[in-house]
């Protein structure tokens, strides 16, 4: 390989330039917009942000008959210590800054890595000391794969996000996660707890952990309140389980990690409190799964906040929890299509694209002793730079200095 055009000119395509850098290979970024036709090169390397269906550049890269990868394929190319892939469609973060963690306690040189931490590729560009890297896949990452073969896979749960990106709607998605297998061993192919269907060797009985049905930890212990978090934690033990000799993950300093571990920030964050309201922040609940999780981790009613960039997924789910709510404040470019769901089940109020006005209206019609939860079961770039950002502004407007 002595040269590489790249698509996408963010993170991932920087990361995959600086992994050509540190290999001597010639390579030339591309974006489209610019005007650019697509430049000869023995690979193409695509950054997971480019949508096939609508980039005139990618589509070019289809019909040229070169190798088209995907960034994470690339750098794993350049890769070769283990890894521990976590995907699916909610949980992935928790579910890899975990893994790390309790890697780490083990005295594993663990680094995050993929859709959060350090691209693959930049990894590989400059390796440190790192011993195994956990990496979070999204389902884009995986479009463009061929030879990326983990130590140990695991996907959480299935559930409607994205489909605007996949024709052939849930079903494609679905195949597409699926993909994150092609090339690990069967034994370590760890399917979520969500999976009735499959078997799993960590286990859950009510708030308890248990390895081949023995109690190993009280989940009450810890930051991972709700039935979602025990899953999650089930799948970082699995994963450590095909990594770790498994009297280190009996050992005191594995358990007392998973008891010191605090979850990032967005993800059914208390604030705090100001006239007898709670007020949640879970931006990074962007599909209706993700929602109802948070919804049931809550006590009493709930003053929702929800809107955004919807991504063709199914609002339905929303409805089954209406009568928590005591109004559903809705903003942003798809919320009429939770409008369309919730109206008539529970009191909407739509404030178009105002934040500040939302946060006025939530204020307004929240009664002591409820929540103000933002979940919004939608993506958040049709008004901020990403979710952190959504909920930053949650938090600043909600003014409240202590939790």
């Amino acid at each position: 390989m002595k040269s590489v055009t790249i698509i996408g000119a963010g993170v991932s395509g920087q990361a995959a330039a600086k992994l050509c850098a540190a290999n001597a290979i010639t390579c030339t970024i591309v974006n489209d917009g610019d005007g650019v036709s697509l430049p000869s090169g023995d690979l193409i390397v695509v950054s997971p942000g480019v949508d096939p269906a609508k980039s005139p550049l990618y589509q070019a890269a289809d019909a040229s008959g070169r190798e088209v990868v995907s960034e994470m394929e690339f750098g794993s190319r350049f890769w070769h210590k283990p890894l521990l892939a976590i995907t699916g469609t909610n949980g992935k973060t928790t579910t890899t800054e975990l893994t790390c963690h309790l890697l780490r306690a083990c005295g594993v040189k663990a680094e995050c890595c993929g859709n959060i931490g350090r691209p693959l590729s930049d990894l590989a560009a400059e390796p440190g000391d790192c011993e195994c890297g956990v990496i979070e896949v999204s389902s884009f990452q995986l479009e463009q794969i061929r030879k990326f073969a983990p130590l140990a896979s695991v996907i959480l749960n299935f559930q409607s996000d994205h489909i605007d990106r996949y024709p052939g709607g849930f079903a494609e998605y679905c195949a597409v996660k699926e993909r994150i297998f092609d090339r690990v061993a069967d034994e370590n192919r760890i399917y979520g707890l969500s999976f009735t269907d499959k078997t799993h060797r960590v286990t859950l009985a009510g708030r308890q952990l248990l390895i081949d049905g023995k109690n190993f930890f009280d989940l009450d212990r810890g930051d991972l309140p709700g039935m979602h978090n025990g899953e999650n934690a089930a799948a970082a033990v699995e994963l450590c389980l095909r990594f770790l000799p498994e009297k280190l993950v009996w050992s005191k300093e594995f358990i007392t990690a998973l008891a010191n571990f605090k979850r990032g920030r967005h993800r059914v964050e208390t604030i705090g409190v100001k006239n007898g309201v709670t007020y949640v922040d879970d931006s990074k609940g962007t599909n209706p799964a993700a929602v109802l999780a948070a919804i049931d981790s809550l006590p009493g009613k709930l003053v929702i906040l929800l809107g955004g960039l919807g991504k063709g997924m199914d609002f339905t789910p929303l409805a089954s929890r209406a009568e928590r709510f005591r109004a559903a404040v809705l903003y942003g470019a798809d919320r009429a299509a939770i409008a369309a769901v919730l109206t008539g089940k529970c009191r909407c109020v739509d404030c178009a694209s105002d934040f500040v006005e939302v946060m006025k209206t939530a204020e307004k019609l929240a009664q002591p002793g409820d929540t103000v939860l933002l979940s919004p079961a939608c993506a958040s770039m049709d008004m901020f730079k990403n979710y952190a950002e959504r909920g930053d502004e949650f938090v600043r407007l909600a003014g409240i200095t202590e939790a």
